[in-house]
């Protein structure tokens, strides 16, 4: 089965497409996922809010950065900031896997989070994409879109945790909650 075909069937059968994640290039699938999904956000939804001299919500953390080039530069450096955070969620399920469960494969996890990361985004393009072409992106609007897609991403990451390293569904749901907290977090700091 192809890298897109397992895309579609992550949208539309997630359990059968963590099945059949077990069996895919580990952890290459994760990667190009990451890659995938923080370049076409780059090249798209970035880059529009840069054309269209869009401001981000608030002042930016880095200080060395304007609010006004904060997009621009956003283009650029978004796929690593995706890279490293998909490496830092990954460490932390194999830790925690690694301290409570005693199963792990840091490979696997990799491709878990990775294809969770990717799977929701094609809705989240379009969407964005519609609310900046009409003029409708705001605060409250990407919030709450946001955290809707970021809730379909640890549920796919939960499944993935479950089926492959036999977690419970509480403590999947636990550990995929955790890491993506801690992508919220570091995403409140960097992206705008």
């Amino acid at each position: 089965m192809n890298f897109l075909h397992q895309w579609f069937l992550g949208i539309i059968k997630p359990t059968r497409m963590i099945d059949e994640l077990r069996s895919k290039p580990a952890p290459f699938w994760g990667l190009w996922a990451v890659l995938i999904r923080f370049i076409i956000t780059s090249l798209t939804t970035t880059l529009a809010l840069y054309l269209l001299k869009r401001l981000p919500f608030s002042q930016s953390n880095l200080t060395f950065l304007s609010i006004e080039d904060y997009y621009l530069a956003e283009i650029f450096f978004l796929p690593l900031w995706g890279l490293g955070i998909w490496i830092l969620m990954s460490s932390i399920a194999h830790l925690a896997l690694r301290i409570t469960h005693k199963q792990s494969n840091f490979d696997i996890i990799l491709n878990i989070i990775g294809m969770g990361m990717l799977i929701p985004m094609p809705l989240l393009w379009l969407f964005d994409w519609i609310i900046i072409g009409l003029n409708l992106f705001t605060i409250i609007i990407a919030a709450v879109s946001h955290t809707i897609f970021q809730i379909w991403e640890a549920s796919i990451q939960a499944i993935g945790f479950r089926k492959i390293f036999g977690l419970s569904t509480l403590g999947a749901v636990v550990l995929a909650i955790i890491i993506n907290a801690i992508y919220i977090l570091l995403a409140i700091i960097f992206i705008r």
